[in-house]
């Protein structure tokens, strides 16, 4: 597998403090990341990915971004674009005015990378964001959330990367990845769901637990500290993972421990890579890592 992790601006990230995003209360407006230790957890993350196996591509960070525009999360490159993890790339729309900024800069690097590019339609009221998605290859199924993505968003990106299965979830927290994780067993194929519950709509839960039930999966149910937390009191962001096939990496550990058994249980390597500094930003590793 390939991943791409983007470089650090030159200046410091968000060196002048970190902005507030209306949607995104675990954003804490003001606080000023320590630059070492964003430095520090970014390569303790990417030496754990290269002791896996994991290919890494580090990409340039955008000159331009760093010198003109200061309301941008560039480096978590997961929110730009999603990809089938066989060469096709989908160019998405951020409903996050701030960020489209964004979309130009990643498009000559997933170039030079060999992958094909498809552009979502620009049609009024389509968003997709890649944090509002969780892609499982072997299974061929995409979870979307709805909140930053628009039904006709989450639609067109589950055509164009030809998707057999599209489970939409519907919460008011800003994106799926903040909430919600897969686990991925030994072949790649789904062997559990980690979800705070309580984020999620009613019909969410249903169609949620019938997917479970249907397929014997488990769903182990995390209170909201384990994701965004609550406004004032920003979460841990442990669900914010990168599953890969029978390995779980995380940012920190899940505050029931009955969690962390059941993930050594179904035979997962359950890693922590600490990123405390994005977190500020209300980010963690699956936000600042995307599958090539």
């Amino acid at each position: 597998m390939k991943i791409i992790i983007s470089e650090l601006p030159s200046s410091p990230w968000w060196g002048q403090g970190v902005p507030a995003y209306d949607d995104n209360p675990a954003m804490l407006a003001g606080a000023i990341p320590n630059q070492s230790l964003v430095v520090s957890e970014r390569n303790t993350l990417i030496t754990i990915l290269k002791g896996l196996g994991v290919d890494i591509f580090e990409s340039p960070f955008p000159r331009k971004l760093n010198d003109k525009y200061l309301q941008h999360d560039f480096i978590y490159i997961r929110d730009q674009f999603i990809t089938d993890q066989n060469g096709n790339a989908v160019i998405l729309q951020f409903r996050n005015p701030q960020r489209r900024v964004e979309q130009q800069y990643i498009v000559p690097i997933l170039e030079t990378l060999g992958l094909s590019i498809t552009y979502l339609p620009e049609k009024s009221g389509l968003f997709a964001e890649g944090g509002e998605f969780y892609f499982c290859k072997q299974d061929n199924i995409l979870f979307s959330g709805l909140s930053r993505n628009s039904r006709s968003g989450a639609d067109a990106v589950a055509t164009t990367l030809n998707i057999g299965k599209l489970i939409l979830l519907e919460s008011n927290v800003f994106h799926l990845d903040a909430y919600f994780s897969p686990v991925l067993g030994q072949d790649g194929s789904i062997c559990a769901i980690i979800c705070c519950l309580a984020e999620l709509a009613n019909h969410s839960q249903t169609e949620l637990n019938n997917f479970a039930n249907k397929r014997n999966i488990p769903i182990l149910d995390i209170p909201i500290e384990d994701g965004i937390g609550t406004t004032g009191h920003p979460g841990s962001f442990a669900t914010n993972t990168l599953p890969l096939p029978g390995v779980l990496v995380c940012p920190s550990a899940f505050s029931n421990p009955h969690i962390n058994r059941k993930i050594k249980d179904l035979g997962i390597e359950h890693i922590i890579a600490p990123l405390s500094q994005y977190a500020l930003s209300g980010g963690a590793v699956h936000c600042c890592t995307n599958e090539l």
